[in-house]
């Protein structure tokens, strides 16, 4: 044998065996299990996405702010300017270990694919049944699969009885799938692959023998891990916009510094002056306080999203939240409650009306609706482990469904205790071959008008082949089926409840002796959805940001919820998973707009789906709880995993959900645009004093002027005193005024004329002061501590009106974002000691300024909080309203 078979469900046990060369009675020999291990390797693959606390540090050096700030370390250190070059590398620390800390809190490095595959095996080989380690799994092996066993390699049923396993992690199907053994076509879809069992899923009930096809990389969960392996990251938003304004800065810069060594080339000045001159304008043009601050702003927006039940993996996806546009949803858990209740209970009588329609009858039973649900308690074996305790206390073991009916029994005070119980005897288990059970009860449990009822037999299952076994002629059968499909139709799950007389001694009953049953109605159950979704989807959706699904449901299911979360869709509206493969990336793209439903989709669907929609600069967020969600989780540029979910999903997300709520993802994309908004006020505060430096100390060269400002004196500033606000922007909550694609833009014009504007003009306000002074004969040295004094005050008071952008200063509170105040009031301090302790001040090369002076670097402070209130009302008046019509 060379090669894994290609399609196995498609094969006959037979077939299968033949190509795999083995024999499904005996297994292999274990001379065979060597040859085939050399051949294959061991059953094992390798998780790609641990990452360990040397590599979450090395990371926090990776932004390309930090990239300009350690050249400059450089720099500074070759021109051996060692405070600069002290106080430089200081900033960058300080930044690493914030990040660092936030982030490997969060980390949480689990092997998690091979979780999946560290169980034992029960395996027949020559013979002989034997537990051995999964990794020595070959194919052709024969698995003995057993009840609550981890299936541990892919493998094609050969032997079954009423096997059911548990396919979540893959399908994302929360119901146990029923298994046979029958042949399907080599185009079923994976979901429905009833003849075959997958690594990484878990055995229900029953027991099943299977030939192994695939191990390792060549099953379907090792697919699922190199297609994750193979996926890139996206970057966020944040990295792409701090990535061109590096590059700004740098060609910006190196333009400037170019300019600079011309003009000191033509007024002659020494080699050495103009690298000093170089490396002050370069380090002016730094916003160095710009990695703290927004380190700062992150783990802080990342601590209060984790107190609303989400964990960030890594702190520049939080802002991603903010800037999200689309939201790519599953259904079930997210949208619903993972939950299937009984909702409603049909007689026949109203099965067979001519105007029958599905209802909601779950809390007003009538009688006959009573005794159907009575019936259905006998029929469901479940048991209840504590049932002293209230039934809504119930810890029961069993089907999702009969778990439901037990409840819902209870809750209408239909109970039956452990001896009510004793005469109740199951004859034939529930099998996926013929889908129902039958069993046996005492004639007491019956409706009064059936008391008369010969050996009753509770016959419970599928609707269709119940009503197919009854007495009544087709025209009745035609019109109940119809019936039951109206409650397909609207997303619910149904089991019908008949009764029997086997005519055969009750030990001696077969599926054969089901025929003539008397069809009493059906249960009808649906999954609900939560009852925060529909405000949760009004609120996002006011923000701009569109939701859509993308489920392993049928269509009709998933259509009959997005109405009910009030989507109102249509099926044209919807494209199932094999439509999707039918089209081409240019036809799906001419139709993505009408798609708010992807139904029946398999992980590669889902990945598709989310680079289709990023390929339109959709920003896009991904939520999923299986392995099969990993690719799209990790492609997504924000993958969003929920807590219950396989460890395999939140290994490759960026954000994981600890209450599976829609709800918290909400309150996770408010606070992430609450992040985005910090970010943004931040970032004017700060970039438009890095213009301030540039425009003293270039325009000082050009006037050929002494410098206004030294190198440290600038980083004191940028550094320092500046970075106390600009942490504070870290613990604001005043929310800005911004709709639609502003809010959720980095570089939105707002925030790029705010920059420009107030830069340029108030830096050459600061420079037209600087030569007035000189041109009134004050001694250069008071002229410069007069600038620097201004610069370093008005700094600190203009924090105040960047609270928030889109209003003036008087709108808003001054004194809520109370750290600011404490930010503010130190940096002042910082500035006070500079001018009045000897060491600070001889350090800085200031001279004491006169009360007068101290006055008016006041009043100065004063005229440039009126300049920046200035540009905010022209930003918001014409700017944005200009940009806002287009």
């Amino acid at each position: 044998m060379n090669e894994l078979p290609h399609s196995p469900w498609s094969d006959t046990t037979d077939e299968v065996a033949q190509s795999l060369q083995t024999d499904p009675k005996h297994g292999l020999t274990d001379l065979e299990v060597t040859k085939r291990r050399k051949m294959f390797g061991e059953n094992i693959f390798e998780s790609r996405t641990k990452q360990g606390p040397l590599s979450i540090f090395m990371r926090q050096f990776a932004s390309p702010l930090i990239s300009i700030l350690c050249l400059a370390v450089v720099i500074t250190a070759l021109l051996q300017e060692w405070l600069d070059t002290a106080i430089i590398a200081f900033a960058i620390i300080i930044n690493a270990i914030l990040g660092f800390i936030q982030e490997y809190k969060a980390e949480k490095a689990i092997d998690s694919l091979r979780s999946y595959i560290t169980h034992r095996t029960l395996v027949i080989r020559d013979g002989h049944e034997t537990e051995i380690d999964p990794r020595y799994i070959v194919p052709g092996d024969i698995l003995h699969i057993t009840h609550g066993a981890r299936i541990t390699a892919d493998a094609r049923l050969i032997r079954e009885i009423n096997f059911t396993a548990d396919e979540a992690i893959l399908t994302g199907e929360s119901l146990p799938v029923e298994k046979d053994i029958a042949a399907l076509s080599e185009t079923t879809p994976l979901p429905e692959r009833h003849n075959m069992v997958y690594a990484g899923t878990l055995g229900i009930d029953g027991s099943a023998y299977a030939i192994v096809t695939a191990t390792a990389y060549d099953t379907e969960i090792g697919k699922l891990a190199q297609l994750v392996d193979e996926t890139e990251s996206e970057k966020t938003p944040l990295q792409m916009a701090l990535s061109k304004l590096t590059w700004a800065i740098i060609v910006f810069t190196a333009l400037a510094v170019a300019g600079l060594f011309a003009i000191g080339l033509v007024q002659d000045r020494e080699l050495t002056e103009m690298l000093i001159i170089s490396i002050a304008v370069f380090v002016g043009s730094v916003p160095e306080a710009l990695p703290i601050g927004l380190t700062s702003i992150l783990a802080i927006g990342v601590t209060r999203i984790a107190k609303k039940k989400g964990i960030m993996r890594s702190l520049t996806a939080a802002e991603t939240l903010g800037s999200t546009t689309l939201i790519i949803t599953d259904k079930t858990g997210t949208l619903t409650e993972a939950n299937m209740q009984l909702v409603d209970i049909d007689t026949t009588e109203q099965l067979n009306a001519p105007d029958f329609t599905p209802s909601n009858h779950q809390d007003h039973f009538n009688t006959a609706q009573k005794e159907i649900l009575t019936l259905a308690r006998c029929a469901s074996d479940v048991v209840i482990e504590n049932p002293d305790e209230p039934y809504d206390e119930w810890v029961m073991n069993g089907s999702d469904l009969e778990t439901n009916i037990v409840k819902a029994a209870a809750a209408h005070h239909i109970t039956q205790s452990n001896e009510d119980r004793s005469d109740i005897q199951i004859r034939i288990p529930f099998s996926s071959k013929y889908k129902f059970s039958v069993i046996r009860i005492p004639s007491s449990y019956l409706p009064s008008h059936l008391r008369d009822f010969e050996d009753p037999h509770v016959v419970m299952g599928a609707p269709d082949i119940l009503i197919q076994c009854s007495y009544h002629d087709h025209h009745t059968k035609e019109r109940l089926l119809h019936a039951v499909a109206e409650h397909s139709k609207a997303g619910r799950r149904v089991l019908g409840v008949g009764l029997l007389t086997p005519h055969t001694e009750p030990s001696t009953i077969t599926t054969e002796h089901v025929r003539d049953v008397t069809f009493l109605g059906i249960l009808s159950f649906h999954d609900p959805v939560r009852k925060e979704v529909p405000d949760a989807l009004k609120r996002i959706n006011s923000y701009g940001t569109r939701v859509i699904m993308a489920t392993g449901d049928l269509p009709g299911t998933a259509v009959a919820i997005a109405n009910e979360i009030g989507w109102n869709v249509t099926e044209a509206n919807v494209l199932t998973g094999t439509q999707l493969q039918q089209l081409s990336d240019e036809d799906l793209d001419a139709i993505l707009d009408r798609i708010h439903i992807f139904a029946r989709v398999t992980p590669k669907d889902k990945l598709r789906i989310t680079k289709l929609h990023q390929a339109r600069g959709e920003v896009v967020a991904m939520t999923g709880d299986g392995v099969n969600d990993s690719p799209s989780l990790k492609a997504a540029n924000i993958g969003i995993a929920v807590g219950s979910g396989s460890d395999v999903a939140k290994s490759v997300a960026d954000l994981i959900l600890l209450d599976d709520n829609f709800k918290t993802i909400v309150a996770t994309i408010e606070e992430g645009k609450q992040i985005l908004a910090n970010i943004k006020k931040m970032f004017v505060y700060l970039m438009s004093n890095a213009l301030d430096e540039l425009i003293l100390i270039g325009g000082a060269i050009i006037a050929g002027v002494a410098l206004p400002l030294s190198a440290v004196q600038i980083i004191w500033v940028n550094l320092f005193t500046g970075s106390l606000p600009a942490i504070a922007f870290a613990f604001d909550r005043q929310r800005m005024r911004e709709d639609g694609a502003a809010s959720r833009q980095f570089f939105s014009p707002r925030v790029i004329f705010l920059t420009v504007f107030i830069g340029t003009l108030v830096s050459l306000m600061l420079f037209a002061l600087y030569l007035t002074l000189l041109h009134y004969h004050i001694p250069e040295a008071l002229a410069s501590s007069i600038v620097f004094a201004s610069f370093g005050t008005y700094t600190l008071f203009i924090a105040f009106s960047f609270l928030d952008l889109t209003r003036p200063i008087f709108r808003y509170s001054l004194l809520e974002n109370r750290l600011l105040l404490i930010g503010v009031g130190v940096g002042l301090l910082l500035m006070v000691a500079t001018f009045t302790v000897p060491f600070l001040r001889s350090t800085f090369g200031v001279e004491t300024l006169s009360p007068l002076w101290i006055g008016f670097v006041l009043l100065w402070s004063v005229v440039n909080i009126v300049v920046v209130e200035l540009a905010k009302w022209i930003a918001n008046t014409f700017v944005v309203h200009k940009v806002d019509k287009h």
